[in-house]
C-alpha cells in the first residue's frame, strides 16, 4: 500500500479542497495501491471532512508540530496543494522530515499575491500546475530542459463529475444567467453588475450562488433601478439543480485573478451550458472563444454577448454541446488521477529527501537568480514581511523596496504603489491583511495594510495601523509623517503634534512637516477650549501608570478619590487624570468601576461633588494654555514617567496626598 499524504491549509468546501477530495477518490479507484490521507493546517470544516471520509480519504489530526512531522515521515509521498496563505507559507519554511513532496498549484500564479515562484518549484521534488496557461508561465519556461522535464507536469485541478452527471433542464420563462463563486471583488469583475444589467434582455434573472459581499452587490443593482434582475441564492451544495436552471454561464472575473482551473466552469461546461468569460488568470486556456463558449474583452462585449446568445438559441446549443464533449474529454477528475497516478508511481522510484526553503532539491544554487533578500540581512522581527515577500516573488517589488530602500523618493513612490494596492493584493486571499493576522507584531505589514487603509478612507484604522507600525520597530521617518498626515485628517492635534516633534528632530528641513505644523498651530488657537475641563476653584492633576497591574492601579485612584471626594472642599475641585497611554474608552471604563466600587463598598457617590475630567495627549501649546490654571500635581507611588516627560511641570507645584489634605485641612 502506497500512503499518499495530501496537505492543505484548510480542509473545507472550497475548490481546491473539492479538487484533493476527487483526485483521491479516483485515484484510488483507478489504483487500489493508493491509501489517500489529509492533513488541514487549520482546523477543519466537519462537512467537508465528512465529504473527503466518504471519498475515501482519511482524516489526520494531529496535536502539534512534532506529531504532524511523524506522519510526514511515515508517508510514502507527500501532496501539497498549494495557494499562497501564510499558514501553508509558515510550512514550507518549517523543518520537515526527508520526504517525496509534489506541490500542486490551484492558482494561475501569475499576479501577486497568488504566484508560482521558483522557490516553490525548487523546494518540490515534482510541481504541477493545473491549467495550460501556468504551465507556460516563465517561472516554468525558463527552467533548464532538464529540470522542467524531470519534475515539472501539468494535471487540471480537477472536478468531480459525479455531482452534475444528472443535469436534466428546468423548464422556466426567464433567460437565466447563472453564476457560482464567492461574490467579492476580490474574484468577480468590479462592474459585474453594471455590464449585467446593460444587457438589453426582456425578462432576463441573473442567478448568484455563493457567499461574500451580497449587501454591496444588491445596493449596486437597486441604484441601477436593477434589482429585480438579480436572484441571490447564497451557497448552494445541490449543484446540478440550479445549473439545470442555466441558460447560459455568465462568469466574468477581475484582472489579476488567481483563478486557475474554476472547478464550477468545468461543472456547466460538462452540463452543457455555454460560459461566457475573460480572459484572466487561468481561465484564458479553459474556454475555447466561440467553440466551448465565448471569450470577451470589454464590458460591453460582455453585454453584447449575452444578448447574443439570448437572441441565437441555436448557437447556445452549439456551444453548449461542444463545451460539453470538450469537458469529458478533458477535465474532471477521473482524467485528472490518470495522469497524477504515474507521477505518484515514478516518485516511488525515488529516495526521500531532506530540503531546506531556498535552496534547490534539484540542480545547482549557483544556477539560480540572487534576490535582493540573499543579501540584505533582514531584522527577525519584520519575518513576516520576508516571508510575504518572498510568496509573491518579482510580481510587486513596491514591498521589497519598502522594506528595505534608503532612498526616500524610492520609499515614497513604493509606499503610494502599496496604498494602492488591489483588493485582493491588499485585503484578499495571500495579501497583506492576512499575513498580518498571522504575524500581528510585524511593523512593516502594519506599515503596509495602514497605507492600504489610508487610500480607502480608513483613515481612523490607519492611524492606529502607523502607530502600531512605530512601536513594533517600522521607525523610519516616514512613518511619523504617514501618522500626522493620518490625525491631520482626523483632527487629532496632540497625535500631529507629537509626530511632527519627531520629524522636527530626525528630518527638521522637511518641507511638508513644517507646511503641517503651521497649519497645526492654527488649528490649535482656533479650536481649544478650557471649558471642555470643567475648571473649578482647585484644579489637581495626576498621572498614573496606566500599565502596572489592575488591582494595584485601582487600590491607588481608590484611595486618591475617596479622599478628594471626602474632603470639605470636594464641590470646588477638578482632578484630571492623564489618559495620554491608555485608549479612552478603556479608561473611562476602569474609572468607572473604581467610582462604583466606592459608592458600593463605602457608600460615596463622587458624582455628588467631585469632577473628575481625563485627559488625554495635548499639544504643547494647549499645555501652556491649560497648566496655569492648575493648582498642583498629586504625586502617586506609580506614575507614567512618559506622560510626565511629555507635560512641562517644572513650575508646577507637587505635592504627596497627604500633604495636600492636611494642608487644605488647615487652611479651612
Amino acid at each position: 500500500m502506497i500512503k499518499v499524504l495530501h496537505i492543505i491549509d484548510f480542509l473545507c468546501l472550497g475548490g481546491a479542497a473539492r479538487s484533493m477530495i476527487a483526485i483521491s477518490k479516483y485515484s484510488s479507484r483507478l489504483d487500489e495501491h493508493f491509501k489517500h490521507q489529509v492533513i488541514s493546517l487549520k482546523e477543519a470544516d466537519p462537512i467537508a471532512v465528512e465529504l473527503a471520509e466518504l471519498g475515501e480519504m482519511e482524516f489526520l489530526d494531529p496535536v502539534d508540530e512534532i506529531a504532524r512531522n511523524q506522519l510526514i515521515a511515515e508517508a510514502d509521498l507527500v501532496h501539497i496543494h498549494y495557494w499562497n496563505n501564510p499558514q501553508t507559507f509558515s510550512f514550507l519554511h518549517s523543518e520537515l522530515p526527508p520526504a517525496r513532496l509534489i506541490i500542486w498549484f490551484h492558482v494561475s500564479g501569475d499576479s501577486a499575491p497568488q504566484v508560482i515562484t521558483r522557490d516553490l518549484i525548487n523546494y518540490a521534488d515534482f510541481a504541477i500546475p493545473c491549467n495550460p496557461h501556468s504551465y507556460d508561465l516563465p517561472v516554468v519556461r525558463q527552467l533548464a530542459p532538464e529540470i522542467r522535464q524531470k519534475k515539472v507536469g501539468m494535471v487540471y485541478d480537477a472536478a468531480d463529475f459525479e455531482r452534475v452527471k444528472n443535469v436534466q433542464p428546468k423548464p422556466h420563462d426567464t433567460f437565466n444567467v447563472g453564476y457560482m463563486g464567492a461574490l467579492a471583488f476580490s474574484k468577480m469583475h468590479p462592474e459585474y453588475i453594471s455590464m449585467s444589467a446593460k444587457a438589453n434582455i426582456p425578462n432576463v434573472n441573473f442567478i448568484l450562488c455563493g457567499g461574500g459581499d451580497i449587501d454591496l452587490l444588491q445596493q449596486q443593482a437597486s441604484d441601477l433601478g436593477a434589482l429585480s434582475k438579480f436572484d441571490f441564492r447564497g451557497f448552494v451544495e445541490d449543484i446540478s439543480s440550479v445549473i439545470a436552471e442555466f441558460d447560459v454561464y455568465g462568469y466574468p472575473l477581475c484582472e489579476d485573478t488567481y483563478a486557475a482551473a474554476e472547478l464550477n466552469l468545468q461543472e456547466v461546461m460538462y452540463a452543457g451550458i455555454p460560459p461566457i468569460v475573460f480572459p484572466y488568470g487561468g481561465i484564458r486556456k479553459l474556454v475555447i472563444d466561440n467553440y466551448t463558449g465565448l471569450m470577451v474583452d470589454s464590458e460591453l462585449e460582455y453585454s453584447q454577448a449575452l444578448e447574443y446568445l439570448y437572441h441565437n438559441p441555436q448557437e447556445r446549443l452549439r456551444l453548449g454541446k461542444n463545451a460539453k464533449q470538450y469537458a469529458e474529454q478533458i477535465f474532471g477528475a477521473e482524467n485528472a488521477a490518470k495522469q497524477l497516478n504515474p507521477i505518484y508511481h515514478r516518485l516511488m522510484e525515488t529516495p526521500k529527501r531532506t530540503r531546506k526553503w531556498s535552496i534547490p532539491v534539484d540542480g545547482s544554487l549557483l544556477d539560480e537568480p540572487v534576490s535582493l533578500l540573499d543579501i540584505v540581512d533582514i531584522p527577525a522581527q519584520f519575518e513576516g514581511a520576508k516571508i510575504f515577500i518572498e510568496s509573491i516573488g518579482d510580481t510587486a517589488s513596491q514591498f521589497i523596496t519598502s522594506l528595505t530602500s534608503e532612498d526616500i523618493n524610492q520609499l515614497f513612490t513604493a509606499d503610494e504603489k502599496i496604498a494602492n494596492s488591489s483588493t485582493l493584493l491588499g485585503l484578499g486571499e495571500g495579501g497583506v491583511l492576512q499575513y498580518l493576522h498571522h504575524y500581528p507584531k510585524d511593523g512593516y505589514l502594519m506599515l503596509w495594510v495602514g497605507l492600504i487603509c489610508e487610500s480607502l478612507g480608513k483613515t481612523s484604522d490607519a492611524m492606529k495601523l502607523f502607530i502600531d507600525a512605530i512601536n513594533f520597530g517600522c521607525n523610519h521617518w516616514r512613518g511619523f509623517w504617514y501618522l500626522a498626515q493620518a490625525a491631520e485628517h482626523l483632527q487629532e492635534t496632540s497625535v500631529m503634534q507629537e509626530a511632527l516633534d519627531k520629524l522636527s528632530n530626525i528630518v527638521p528641513d522637511f518641507a511638508p512637516a513644517q507646511e503641517m505644523r503651521v497649519r497645526l498651530q492654527t488649528l490649535l488657537d482656533s479650536d481649544f477650549d478650557l471649558s471642555s475641563f470643567t475648571l473649578r476653584e482647585i484644579n489637581l492633576i495626576i498621572f498614573p501608570d496606566w500599565s502596572q497591574p489592575e488591582d494595584e492601579l485601582g487600590l491607588e485612584l481608590t484611595e486618591i478619590i475617596k479622599a478628594l471626594a471626602s474632603y470639605p472642599q470636594s464641590s470646588n475641585t477638578t482632578l484630571l487624570i492623564s489618559i495620554s497611554s491608555i485608549d479612552a474608552e478603556e479608561a473611562a471604563m476602569f474609572l468607572s468601576s473604581v467610582s462604583m466600587n466606592l459608592l458600593m463598598e463605602e457608600d460615596l457617590d463622587i458624582s455628588e461633588d467631585l469632577e473628575i475630567v481625563p485627559v488625554g495627549n495635548l499639544a504643547a501649546t494647549q499645555w501652556e494654555s491649560l497648566l496655569p490654571r492648575i493648582h498642583g500635581r498629586i504625586i502617586l507611588p506609580n506614575e507614567d514617567q512618559q506622560a510626565l516627560e511629555k507635560v512641562p511641570v517644572g513650575n508646577l507645584k507637587s505635592y504627596e496626598l497627604d500633604s495636600w489634605m492636611n494642608q487644605t485641612s488647615t487652611s479651612s
